[in-house]
């Protein structure tokens, strides 16, 4: 017998008998499952399809499935169908309010006023390379550009760089790229649910302002030879120790201290639905 104990199956295995578990829908599962009864004498069929659930989500996403293939998404996150549903026609996120910071998304506009590298943490929505970043710029520069970089992050710090994307400042309202300078040492793409950093610094000395997110929260690391100068629990990050106006590259502990102090830039990224 198939389980200990356990009648002949009448409805789970005569059912899916024909199919194998890397092309077995979740919509094939729940239609099996949706008319058993929830008492004792289908207690092998219940058994049964948890089983072959199990086993379908382990071919399909590796346990990552529990979460992404079991037909009910992310309970974090906004699936890909609810932002085409909502008009954006793709997968696309603000990641200034993704967790770990959880940002109360209200907008303020606020100038980049330091030539320093900001850096933020967020828990990447999607698996994938971004095809597209946003920033909405709200008093225009005269000749400079923003980078914006993504990194993955050692000991909850940024460390290796990821690519950039570089935007420029010089008009009003929402500025787009849809190309990535991709780091010699790594490709530029997310794992859904792992940590990464995303900063902005800039290519000069002008003080573009943009639309930023106020912080609910703190990163919670603090360097000690700083900690006496930070003035606010509210660190969302952490910053360059010295000015940089260079193209982003991969940082150490040593080249940052506390920053970022109760804001972060808007940005938006984008996944092609």
């Amino acid at each position: 017998m198939s389980l200990p104990d356990a009648t002949r199956s009448d409805r789970v295995y005569p059912l899916l008998q024909n199919l194998d578990l890397e092309n077995l829908a979740f919509a094939t599962v729940q239609g099996v499952g949706n008319t058993l009864a929830i008492e004792e004498m289908n207690e092998d069929e219940l058994r049964r399809l948890v089983l072959v659930n199990l086993a379908r989500l382990t071919v399909a996403g590796e346990w990552d499935g529990l979460l992404d293939s079991g037909g009910g998404g992310s309970t974090w996150q906004n699936s890909a169908a609810y932002n085409v549903a909502s008009g954006y026609g793709g997968s696309f996120w603000n990641i200034a309010v993704q967790a770990p910071i959880v940002s109360n998304a209200s907008t303020a506009t606020l100038a980049q006023y330091s030539e320093y590298q900001f850096h933020n943490p967020f828990i990447a929505p999607f698996t994938g390379a971004p095809s597209a970043c946003n920033i909405n710029v709200t008093v225009a520069t005269t000749s400079q550009n923003l980078y914006v970089a993504f990194y993955s992050g050692t000991n909850g710090l940024p460390a290796t760089l990821l690519g950039y994307a570089t935007i420029s400042t010089d008009g009003t309202g929402i500025q787009r790229v849809t190309s990535f300078t991709e780091a010699s040492t790594g490709s530029l793409t997310f794992t859904a649910g792992e940590m990464y950093f995303y900063s902005t610094n800039k290519s000069g000395t002008e003080n573009p302002t943009l639309s930023t997110c106020a912080s609910n929260g703190s990163m919670g690391q603090l360097f000690a030879d700083q900690a006496a100068t930070v003035a606010s629990n509210r660190v969302l990050g952490v910053q360059s120790d010295a000015a940089l106006t260079t193209a982003p590259a991969d940082v150490s502990a040593d080249d940052l201290w506390n920053g970022g102090t109760g804001w972060t830039a808007r940005i938006w990224v984008w996944l092609e639905a």
